[in-house]
């Protein structure tokens, strides 16, 4: 297995094997900051509509990395994700403390883009807050969901945990305030990893996670209702996890039910699907649902 640093805009190699490439770019764009992009591509033709994975707060694209890319390219898919502005690779960190949900939303419009066929959109977290604001917006060939911020937002979510969590609370509103604090929110591993997931692991995410704005945070907070996917005929799936403590289950099959989606609760992964114990379950299961609808 090979790495390499991505220069300018071009494409360039990160990972060989005889099942799948994976490439690294910069997305460039006038007027904006280019955005870093993680691809993988199966070594035979590849089925289905292309994936593109959109990370949570404090998140990148190396989360989606870690499991899902490459087990997806073994399946098979095309699969990609990008990092928000100010994020992972991307530019723009000298003005992430300012950058807001429509920033945001721009970043998630140009990676849409890259393919010359609507991708099924795959987002966590408030990854997902963004994914369900642009249904109808966007061509998408269906949507999931994993543990995805509901489509009021932060709204009831926020006050709940201010109230039953206040220590997660406390880290997460730090992380993205105070400079340094950033990986304190995922350091307490009770918190968004499942004690199945070994502690060094933990703590070696905990070390790569990014700062957040606060504006794109406090806009979370205010209910913008999006379409529903139901509503946009789009096939919807939402996953949570059983010992999530940031988005409990009643609030994923809240999300669910607003979509017309289906749902799954996966016992013993919390908040971090993507990265748990466990994940590489999740990506099946996700994986499983779009070859039974042939997407």
């Amino acid at each position: 297995m090979t790495r390499q640093v991505e220069q300018g805009g071009g494409r360039f190699p990160v990972a060989t094997g005889a099942e799948a490439r994976v490439t690294a770019a910069m997305l460039g764009r006038p007027g904006g900051p280019a955005l870093e992009w993680i691809e993988a591509q199966p070594a035979g033709q590849p089925r289905g509509a292309p994936l593109l994975f959109v990370h949570g707060a404090f998140g990148a694209a190396w989360i989606w990395q870690e499991v899902f890319l490459p087990h997806l390219a073994r399946r098979g898919r095309r699969a990609a994700a990008f990092s928000l502005r100010g994020h992972g690779r991307s530019q723009g960190g000298r003005a992430l403390r300012s950058a807001s949900l429509t920033d945001y939303l721009d970043d998630l419009r140009l990676a849409a883009g890259q393919w010359a066929e609507p991708p099924v959109v795959i987002g966590h977290s408030l990854g997902a807050l963004l994914a369900q604001r642009l249904i109808g917006q966007v061509p998408m060939r269906a949507l999931v969901l994993l543990a995805p911020l509901p489509p009021d937002g932060l709204t009831l979510v926020g006050t709940r945990i201010a109230l039953t969590d206040p220590g997660f609370w406390f880290e997460a509103l730090a992380g993205s305030l105070l400079p340094g604090r950033e990986p304190a929110v995922a350091l307490s591993r009770h918190w968004l990893f499942s004690e199945g997931l070994p502690l060094d692991r933990a703590q070696r995410y905990a070390a790569r996670m990014s700062a957040e704005s606060p504006v794109a945070l406090a806009e979370a907070h205010w209910p913008v209702l999006p379409l529903s996917a139901a509503f946009a005929g789009l096939p919807a799936f939402v996953i949570g996890g059983a010992l999530d403590r940031m988005i409990w289950p009643a609030t994923t099959w809240r999300t669910a039910l607003y979509h017309g989606a289906e749902h799954r609760t996966v016992p013993d992964i919390a908040h971090f699907l993507q990265l748990d114990f466990g994940a590489e379950g999740v990506a099946r299961l996700m994986l499983d649902w779009l070859d039974e609808r042939g997407l």
